[in-house]
């Protein structure tokens, strides 16, 4: 394969990988496997060449180093303390899940030039874009986190909006009246014209989480994911529209470099719009300059300038998997190039080699690979091609049977990728096992025999769907002494509140619920036996989005778990009473914590869930909290604190009404004390024990 790959695509590739084990090398991370990737350039290089790779990895090194260097100036920056006048650029669009979070740069403090990091700033009013410059009042917090791809030091809490205005950068400016543009043209938001703007620019904020996890999980959430053709579709669209200006070859280069910067911001520059954008134009410039670039030189160019002008991008997993599915596809196709039909073996070959490419790195962060993607990706890639090119064509030029086409379709592949997340799911020991088969079938003489044991592997190894409610569930997982509660909707939305103490054991309960991942994730508090299971979760990037308690204290586990979400760009935010979401069909209200507490368990986030049937869900509140809440006789009540002698025996008898579930496991404390449970016979309550009957599943849909 290596020989069918040119001699410079050979050189660009080595240098590329020189880089990126220069970068990682230099953050002291991985050490063995840098080494055991720089023999991969040194031997593919011929000798001329190693000079070049050598000088690559130091300037690899110094990349890194850099990088990590100005980060860390940044940062170190201290931040005004109470109540300021902030002039500030806003980064990074707001994103309601976040609570209506930005990434910001503060240009001024009270009036005073300044030049600090950057911060997360909400709320913001409605209508705010990445490029407009606001001024607010408000209370700055320092904190080092995440969010998504851009590290801040704090968070700037807005109480009053003085002013907002729009970008003055021409490409800002260009580019969010593309954005804008294209919603408009779908109409009212759907789920089908929120996948027609995510296959044109990758913006996927109107997309509900139920069909992001029917497109990840059928294994073609790649198609939101803005790649080669989306910047191939749009530089088309580009120079038809300046086709007066770019008449000449130098002026379509210059022409479409410029729409290339404007594609970057109107799809908000990602890592994968980066390496898309970068990669497209270097070709663009080669053909300028007279030097013929193939797509290995493209994609070995375009890695090594983006890691050495920006080396944070080698821990970005949008860009690893952006780089290794353009690599798969690559080798997928020079692998079937002359086969007959062509049409089919090319989209096989394009969608086994990105799968396969890109198949490590999906088991590393999300625990499963689809074993369907292979046949989902050849039944939707013709109706997503078609989707998207009538979709692009729509927004040039409005037209209704073009728009009426490209909703038609998004349905269509929301339709195929409902169908594929049903299919099995590779696990990551069931993947070794299948690999240590396969490697038996490749190269030992007993083919048919090694065929039929990697069969029985497949068949007996792979993570087969177990049957979602049909109406809205609750269940308590049996995870031993802790609380994990799983919300499913019909709709395929899922929430879990609490994870138990073990990671293993939740991802075991959570399987045998036919769940890989969820929408939300709530942690009532810090504790080990509530939050200490779900930090695999979300440090895998198996949840949607984290809610927190508003005056939990961010340390110990639970900070853990809010740096390991914001590490993986799950959305963070903290929640008090009166904070409202729907989850499908069931509505979320958080009753709790009204105040802060010198108990944490006190601080415990309270929801109430209702559907047909209505649930309180309590965390570990005790008696001075609960007097806190307000009155309520849900239909069904998880006691507090695992039946603990701190819940007030009043507030218990007032509040349970039908039913009752006690979670816990073998303890040392007592748990469920046998008042709680005298009480619960006396009112007639049925009670069910997790250590007893295992998972308690509660349909919440029509009411008896």
């Amino acid at each position: 394969m290596i020989d069918q790959i040119s001699v410079p695509g050979r050189w660009c590739m080595a240098g590329a990988s020189a880089v990126f084990v220069g970068v990682v090398a230099a953050w002291w991370i991985a050490v063995p496997l840098s080494v055991a990737l720089l023999a991969v350039p040194l031997r593919i290089a011929d000798r001329r060449s190693r000079a070049v790779i050598a000088l690559l990895l130091v300037a690899g090194v110094v990349s890194g180093s850099v990088s990590d260097a100005r980060a860390a100036a940044k940062l170190a920056v201290d931040l005004p303390d109470g109540s300021v006048v902030v002039e500030a650029v806003v980064v990074r669009d707001p994103v309601a899940a976040w609570g209506d979070v930005a990434v910001v740069r503060p240009v001024s403090v009270d009036g005073m030039p300044w030049s600090g990091p950057n911060v997360a700033a909400s709320p913001l009013v409605a209508g705010v874009e990445a490029g407009d410059t606001i001024r607010v009042v408000g209370t700055m917090h320092s904190r080092v986190r995440r969010i998504r791809t851009e590290q801040v030091a704090g968070t700037l809490r807005v109480a009053s909006h003085l002013e907002t205005r729009s970008s003055g950068n021409p490409f800002m400016a260009i580019g969010n009246q593309i954005r804008g543009r294209v919603r408009s043209t779908f109409g009212p938001a759907t789920p089908a014209s929120a996948l027609a703007t995510g296959l044109l620019i990758g913006d996927t904020a109107g997309v509900p989480a139920a069909e992001l996890n029917d497109l990840r999980r059928s294994g073609l959430s790649h198609y939101v994911a803005v790649s080669g053709s989306n910047v191939a579709m749009f530089l088309l669209a580009w120079w038809f529209i300046g086709a007066p200006i770019a008449i000449r070859p130098r002026l379509r280069v210059a022409y479409g470099l410029v729409g290339l910067v404007v594609f970057a911001v109107a799809t908000r520059w990602e890592p994968s719009v980066i390496r898309a954008s970068v990669m497209a134009a270097v070709p663009l410039v080669g053909g300028l300059v007279g030097v013929p670039v193939d797509p290995w030189m493209a994609l070995g160019t375009a890695v090594t300038i983006l890691l050495l002008v920006s080396a944070e991008l080698a821990t970005s997993v949008g860009f690893l998997l952006s780089v290794l599915a353009t690599g798969g596809v690559l080798i997928g196709v020079t692998a079937v190039r002359g086969r007959k039909p062509s049409w089919l073996w090319i989209s096989l070959g394009a969608t086994i080699g990105a799968q396969v490419a890109v198949s490590p790195l999906l088991l590393a962060v999300f625990g499963s690979i689809p074993l369907a993607a292979p046949l989902a990706n050849l039944v939707a890639a013709p109706v997503v091609s078609i989707t998207s090119f009538a979709a692009m064509i729509g927004v040039v030029v409005p037209a209704l049977p073009l728009t009426s086409l490209a909703l038609g379709g998004s349905q269509l592949v929301l339709h195929i990728a409902r169908i594929g997340s049903g299919g099995p799911q590779l696990g990551t020991a069931a993947a070794i096992g299948v690999a240590a088969v396969a490697i038996l079938v490749i190269f030992r003489p007993t083919r048919v025999l090694g065929m039929a044991v990697l069969v029985v592997v497949v068949v007996w190894t792979v993570d087969r769907p177990a049957v979602w409610p049909l109406e809205p569930t609750a269940t308590v997982l049996d995870v031993g002494q802790g609380d994990a509660i799983l919300l499913q909707d019909p709709s395929k939305a899922s929430m879990l509140i609490d994870g138990g103490s073990d990671p293993a054991v939740l991802d075991v309960a959570l399987r045998r619920n036919g769940v890989r991942s969820v929408d939300l994730v709530v942690v009532t508090h810090g504790d080990m036996d509530h939050a200490g299971g779900l930090v695999d979760l979300v440090g895998a990037g198996r949840a949607g989005a984290v809610w927190v308690g508003s005056w939990a204290p961010i340390d110990g586990l639970l900070g853990e778990l809010i740096d390991r979400a914001e590490a993986t760009g799950t959305p963070v935010r903290e929640v008090a009473a009166g904070t409202r979401a729907q989850l499908g069909s069931m509505s979320i209200e958080v009753l709790g914590p009204t105040r802060r507490y010198k108990s944490d368990n006190d601080g415990s986030v309270v929801l109430l869930v209702e559907a047909g049937r209505s649930l309180l869900l309590p965390g570990d509140v005790e008696a001075v909290a609960q007097s806190d809440l307000p009155p309520v006789r849900p239909d069904v009540l998880v006691v507090p604190h695992h039946g603990s002698a701190t819940t007030d025996l009043g507030w218990l008898a007032a509040t349970v009404q039908d039913d009752a579930v006690l979670s816990y496991g073998p303890n040392r404390h007592g748990h469920p004390h046998p008042d709680i449970v005298a009480l619960l016979e006396e009112l007639g309550v049925m009670v069910r024990h997790t250590a007893t009957a295992g998972d308690v599943s509660i349909p919440l849909g029509l009411a008896p």
